[in-house]
């Protein structure tokens, strides 16, 4: 029997008059395990969720939100002007969890084992999205018509994603949105670091130099024998190997900066003495998250509903497939230069090596699959925010038919344009967040046009 059953979960979200919306979570419960194994007829349960107030079957549009490497529960709690596109265009705004995040696990509690991990890759991702669409489609979920269009967005990991999917699915979505969208696979990714330096660098030179002192600091002291245990204890990562300290220590600093908080990491680090700054960071970062870079937690493969952690299954994609490992360029680096691609090679190693031998990605065979940074398909539209690093994997030029939009205002970080719109914005923010509801507009009359 075709049914999905409502989950007594009703998410009543009020940010502002002008963004409120209701949340209601679903199970699809007919999800295939493996798209491409024709013999394998297992199936799991896939959650979803829906906001439905805005949405007017005869004229409105399906905004078709994927979910990404995180539990999935409040992905768009934050970043609002997917409410006001669905106010906009009267729309339905559907959110599909990522298989193996969240409690979409396709094997149940044996997911996160190594021999289950197999099913984890983007090509199973974009096929659940087809799969599933398809079926919201033909049994007409939520009051869906066949003649509603469908508009894939994505922030990040799911920016590709949705990038991908205009790309492979192009007869099922008519257009996608596609923020600070990693595209380009990349093995070795020193711009990272070249752009955290360029973006710290705004504030001053001196903020830059903060925060490579502050990571060379730490380097010395996780190669002291003497204060190594103490400075780890002092974070709470004492299970971490020294250079997974490195790696986690740069990692954390350098988010603050991804996210559009330079200029306050920036005041904060101002005329303060090294062990203060220390002291500032070890205060803002985030509690045990220290367990995302240490192969002795990654490695624990338990599936707990009550602590529904990404970090394996995100780690799994970025050693098998994806990649992005963030290393030091020759000037300006940022991080220690210890931590190379050798490191990362033995760090999935020491995780997955059991999966397969010398498991590491592959960029060329990852970015052949769908273009990478060339990726040429109508109606995408691509954004990235000038000081995100994350900027120098995706497409920051129009291309084809491609529109992108680098969008430089202080402290424009990832995803800059997908959060909640406010007076305050900079020009630019606001003006590219027209320019998109522009493009829904053309694309959504183009479609009714079509088949009338």
């Amino acid at each position: 029997m075709n049914k999905v059953f409502l989950i007594s979960i009703s998410l009543l979200l009020v940010m502002a008059d002008d963004f409120s919306y209701n949340q209601k979570m679903y199970w699809f419960e007919h999800q295939l395990v493996d798209h491409y194994d024709k013999l394998n007829k297992n199936v799991f349960h896939q959650r979803y969720w829906v906001v439905e107030e805005n949405f007017v079957p005869e004229t409105g549009v399906v905004l078709f939100q994927i979910c990404g490497e995180y539990t999935c529960i409040n992905d768009i709690k934050l970043r609002l002007f997917i409410i006001q596109l669905a106010k906009e265009f009267n729309a339905l705004i559907i959110i599909l969890e990522h298989r193996y995040y969240g409690k979409s696990m396709p094997l149940g509690k044996e997911s996160l084992k190594d021999e289950n991990l197999r099913y984890l890759s983007t090509r199973q991702a974009l096929d659940d999205l087809a799969y599933f669409q398809r079926f919201m489609v033909l049994n007409k979920k939520h009051g869906i018509k066949s003649q509603n269009p469908w508009i894939a967005i994505g922030g990040s990991y799911p920016g590709a994603l949705a990038a991908w999917y205009r790309y492979q699915y192009p007869h099922l979505v008519i257009g996608a949105l596609a923020s600070s969208a990693v595209v380009e696979s990349i093995t070795d990714f020193k711009m990272f670091d070249t752009q955290i330096f360029l973006s710290a660098y705004k504030s001053g030179p001196q903020c830059a130099k903060d925060v490579q002192d502050m990571n060379k600091y730490a380097e010395q002291q996780i190669l002291n024998q003497g204060t190594k245990e103490e400075f780890k204890r002092s974070f709470g990562a004492e299970k971490l190997t020294d250079l997974e300290f490195l790696f986690f220590f740069a990692d954390a600093q350098l988010l603050i900066i991804q996210y559009g908080g330079r200029s306050e990491l920036c005041k904060q680090l101002k005329d303060k003495s090294i062990t203060e700054q220390i002291d500032y960071f070890r205060s803002v970062i985030e509690e045990g998250s220290y367990m995302e870079y240490g192969s002795y937690y990654l490695k624990n493969d338990k599936y707990d509903e009550n602590n529904l952690t990404p970090s394996r299954q995100w780690m799994y994609q970025c050693c098998s497939e994806l990649g992005w490992w963030q290393t030091s360029p020759l000037n300006n680096s940022v991080r220690s230069t210890l931590i190379d691609i050798q490191f990362y090679k033995d760090f999935c190693n020491s995780i997955f090596g059991g999966i397969r031998k010398n498991i590491f990605p592959d960029d060329q065979l990852a970015n052949a699959r769908f273009g990478g940074n060339e990726l040429n398909v109508d109606n995408l539209i691509m954004t990235n925010g000038n000081e995100d690093p994350w900027k120098w994997s995706s497409v920051l030029v129009n291309q084809g038919s491609i529109l992108t939009y680098e969008i430089n205002c202080e402290n424009s970080g990832h995803c800059v344009e997908l959060y909640t719109p406010k007076d305050e914005d900079c020009d630019q923010l606001k003006q590219a967040r027209k320019d998109i509801i522009s493009q829904f507009r053309k694309w959504i009359q183009d479609h009714y046009a079509s088949i009338q």
